[in-house]
């Protein structure tokens, strides 16, 4: 799965990306910019109803010149909602299974 993207420390989000993999809990982003691990991310996504999805979080790692893990904090409940929504349809799209995490706590 590639998803564009734009992410960046402030809400401007003025660096561009492609979310490789992506669960209620966090992201990947594939990018050559540089970003410090526990570093605050600001990220957009376009939804297919055609508005932004505004996401944040903490860099959880990064890999040089490959991109970096992104763990979402402090979601709005819309934006939860609109998150698994998106997920689904990404998942629906590219057949795609959920993350291990989240089957677990499905069971839990």
């Amino acid at each position: 799965m590639d998803l564009p993207c734009a992410f960046g420390a402030t809400i401007n989000t003025p660096r561009n990306g492609t979310i490789t993999s992506i669960g209620l809990k966090g992201c990947f982003v594939k990018t050559k910019a540089a970003v410090a691990q526990e570093q605050a991310i600001f990220v957009r996504v376009w939804m297919p109803d055609e508005r932004w999805l505004r996401l944040s979080g903490k860099v959880k790692y990064h890999m040089e010149r490959v991109g970096f893990s992104l763990i979402f904090s402090e979601l709005a409940e819309d934006d939860v909602a609109n998150l698994a929504a998106l997920i689904e349809g990404l998942r629906r799209r590219h057949q795609i299974a959920p993350p291990a995490y989240e089957v677990e706590e499905a069971k839990a």
